[in-house]
């Protein structure tokens, strides 16, 4: 009796778990659907589910709006801020967990910053970046990114740095090593995975951005959530190249995440089996 009611609960969490999987991934299949619609497939009514592919709407992200350029933006922002963040927020995780700077208040000061809505600052932003002449620059996406990404980061590394024994900071230092010796050929390779693991996520935080984007970009720089918003036009929205950008944006984070998904489990469990 026991054993037919395990097997009827797993039966009952195999068709949740389909189902949930159906709900994640159908969206994107219609997106990739229509990308591939031309423009009256997508206008029809009924919708139409057998249609005639055709490779238009690719043709007119790349060729004619030439949305390579933006691309190359969006990667140049999202790495440098990525990198600049996990600089910075590792050397502040561990002064946090190992020198205890700040005591209980600034850790909860940090995280704080991560709720502070970003319409609420864009305005002095704005103006600081036009009198220093970084408007329509990547320094100043890149700057305000990062600003974006380090709340996140130094919480989140404040784990993975706890989870490292203080007895192997105290070895290198007896080994001879000063504290930034310590810090950088020691205990943070130990945490690879946790600085792949948030790298991740800061990837994905900067490639999606919109409002910073589009207030500090112009004619020189511009990320590709901004760019897709031109296809949402006065008189019609252009799904087709619209659709055809979201696939082609979503390839480049999947083989990034693919790439480290060994580094990003055990990034993502780190600490949690001793």
């Amino acid at each position: 009796m026991k054993h037919a009611t395990r097997r009827h609960g797993d039966a009952w969490i195999d068709i949740v778990m389909v189902v949930a999987i159906i709900v994640v991934i159908a969206p994107l299949l219609w997106v990739l659907a229509t990308s591939f619609k031309g423009r009256f497939d997508i206008a029809a009514k009924p919708l139409k589910f057998l249609f005639q592919p055709t490779l238009e709407n690719y043709g007119t992200v790349f060729v004619s709006d030439r949305f390579l350029k933006y691309f190359q933006d969006s990667a140049i922002i999202a790495f440098g801020s990525t990198l600049i963040s996990l600089f910075l927020g590792s050397m502040a995780a561990y002064s946090l967990t190992r020198y205890k700077v700040g005591g209980n208040f600034l850790p909860f000061w940090i995280l704080s910053q991560r709720m502070l809505p970003p319409i609420a600052i864009i305005l002095p932003v704005y103006i600081l970046m036009r009198n220093l002449g970084l408007l329509d620059t990547y320094y100043a996406i890149i700057i305000m990114h990062t600003l974006l990404n380090l709340p996140f980061v130094v919480w989140l590394l404040t784990g993975f740095f706890r989870e490292v024994p203080e007895a192997i900071d105290e070895a290198a230092v007896m080994d001879g090593c000063g504290p930034f010796s310590a810090f950088f050929r020691v205990v943070l390779p130990i945490v690879v995975p946790g600085l792949l693991a948030t790298g991740v996520f800061c990837v994905l935080t900067s490639w999606n951005e919109f409002l910073f984007s589009l207030v500090l970009s112009g004619r020189t720089v511009k990320t590709l959530p901004v760019a897709v918003a031109f296809y949402v036009t006065d008189r019609d929205i252009l799904w087709g190249p619209m659709t055809a950008v979201g696939i082609t944006a979503t390839i480049p984070i999947v083989i990034f995440t693919i790439a480290i998904q060994k580094h990003l489990v055990r990034g993502l469990s780190y600490g949690a089996v001793k």
